[in-house]
């Protein structure tokens, strides 16, 4: 999970609602290693742990669990009480409708609802009348709803679909690393599709299990249970195991044992295909290359499977919005991110 790195448009997301002032947030930025100018890029990355030590300290910053993005504040604890609540639970259900009943005791702009729809429910979260929530409410409220529910289960629990009721944004490509399930936007509500069957799993973590899960919040949060049986996860393992070398895609099928066409739709379950994959595991691993060692671009190109420098920089660049040198010199200029 930590050489995936993440787009800066969450952190954009995130940040735009703390109102905190400019100059502190720019500061917050730079506390974690991250470049202010970088901020409206639409290119730049961020490692998982610079994105949970920014979360952590605009939380504390503000005293607000919600960073800003709720009608009222989320004071500090209020996952906690939750959490303690759902994990005393007996299923998979009553704990879904503690989360519910417990968040619309607040007035946070939104509320929930479970609703069922033949084999399937879909845990819903619906702006209140005339309120307009930022995208990072859906997404960051449904992803950890769903991580959360996966570690109390102790199951991967898989998603059957994810609705959103805004246009997709320029970043919707990350999605599949939120979900690991077909995510379509522009629809009529914002939800997570799950099949009933799921509802009667049991909940199966200790309150000191739980204890040391929330000591590693918000880090933890963006673990997914579904990462490693996806199909997704299991590709870029496959592909990075095989470094210098690229696979065909009929290679990787059969070392799955599946038909090239059933992988495809596999994938396109999971809300991802081949290529995307193939080329976001090659960045991340140049990023990875570039900040852990100094070794030389030309030893890092030909690592990755690139015939000459010359075309890894310019697929660099073109993920990154900087050459491998720009990129290694400027993380260089900041400070690693520190502890509280």
């Amino acid at each position: 999970m930590e050489r995936r790195t993440i787009s800066i448009a969450f952190v954009r997301n995130m940040i735009s609602g703390c109102g905190l002032p400019k100059r502190y947030g720019h500061d917050l930025l730079e506390r974690a290693g991250i470049d202010p100018k970088s901020i409206n890029s639409t290119r730049a990355r961020v490692s998982p742990t610079q994105f949970s030590q920014l979360n952590r300290w605009i939380t504390e910053a503000t005293g607000d669990e919600g960073m800003g993005h709720f009608r009222q504040p989320q004071k500090r604890g209020t996952f906690h009480a939750l959490a303690h609540y759902q994990q005393s639970a007996s299923d998979l259900q009553q704990a879904i409708k503690r989360n519910i009943r417990f968040y619309n005791l607040f007035d946070f702009g939104f509320s929930l609802a479970l609703i069922r729809s033949g084999d399937y429910v879909q845990y819903r979260l619906q702006p209140d009348l005339g309120v307009t929530l930022s995208d990072f409410v859906y997404e960051q409220h449904l992803m950890i709803s769903h991580h959360f529910l996966c570690w109390l289960t102790g199951r991967s629990i898989p998603i059957y679909r994810v609705n959103f009721n805004y246009p997709a944004p320029t970043h919707s490509a990350e999605y599949h690393y939120l979900f690991y399930s077909d995510t379509r936007f522009g629809q009529d509500h914002s939800e997570i599709v799950l099949h009933r069957q799921y509802l009667s799993l049991p909940i199966i973590r200790s309150t000191e299990e739980l204890a040391e899960y929330l000591s590693h919040a918000p880090h933890d949060f963006l673990m997914n249970a579904n990462q490693g049986s996806s199909y997704t996860e299991k590709i870029r393992q496959i592909i990075k195991k095989s470094l210098p070398l690229l696979p065909s895609y009929e290679s990787i099928a059969n070392s799955l044992g599946l038909t090239p066409q059933t992988l495809r739709r596999r994938l396109r379950q999971e809300g991802c295909d081949y290529r995307l994959l193939k080329n976001e595991l090659i960045r991340d691993t140049a990023i990875d290359f570039l900040l852990q060692d100094n070794r030389e671009i030309k030893t890092i190109s030909y690592q990755l499977g690139f015939s000459e420098p010359s075309a890894f920089i310019r697929s660099f660049k073109k993920w990154t919005g900087l050459t491998p040198h720009q990129y290694r010199d400027n993380h260089a200029l900041r400070s690693k991110p520190t502890s509280l």
